[in-house]
């Protein structure tokens, strides 16, 4: 569970496929006893990784500053800084994401698939069956009452 830091970035892969990186905060809070009330941990910062299909969805979905809960495999990387002293970064790749409904409510659009958008006339926008859209010249000879029938 975390807050968006910055909008998600979107990298295209060698194979076509997308992926996009995001990173989120994430605060845990702990029931001090001494002071009798709640107080938070130390911020940490996780980098998170969407592939293909989520990926695309989180582009259109996720902002910054949105609270999200994510799951997925956790993993470190580390690296030489410019001042040479070696960094550390956690780094989660996302099985699932999505918004945190105890902040807020969501709305939930499923995206179409290519093949349940259906085949349309770009000059008239009416739906064409599958015996007028393989040769329009056809069409006309053929044309009777069922040629008119949308096909769905």
């Amino acid at each position: 569970m975390g807050n968006v830091t910055a909008d998600p970035s979107e990298h295209r892969q060698e194979d076509g496929s997308t992926s996009v990186k995001l990173r989120i905060a994430v605060t845990g809070r702990y029931y001090n006893t001494a002071t009798q009330d709640f107080a938070d941990r130390k911020t940490e910062f996780v980098t998170v990784f969407a592939r293909r299909g989520l990926g695309q969805n989180v582009m259109r979905s996720i902002h910054k500053g949105q609270p999200l809960l994510v799951t997925g495999r956790l993993n470190t990387s580390e690296w030489q800084g410019t001042d040479g002293i070696t960094r550390y970064s956690l780094n989660l790749q996302a099985e699932s994401i999505g918004h945190d409904l105890t902040y807020g409510s969501s709305q939930f659009t499923k995206p179409l698939r290519a093949q349940d958008v259906p085949n349309l006339d770009p000059n008239s926008g009416e739906i064409l069956t599958e015996a007028s859209s393989a040769n329009p010249e056809d069409a006309d000879e053929t044309e009777g009452e069922d040629s008119l029938a949308p096909a769905f």
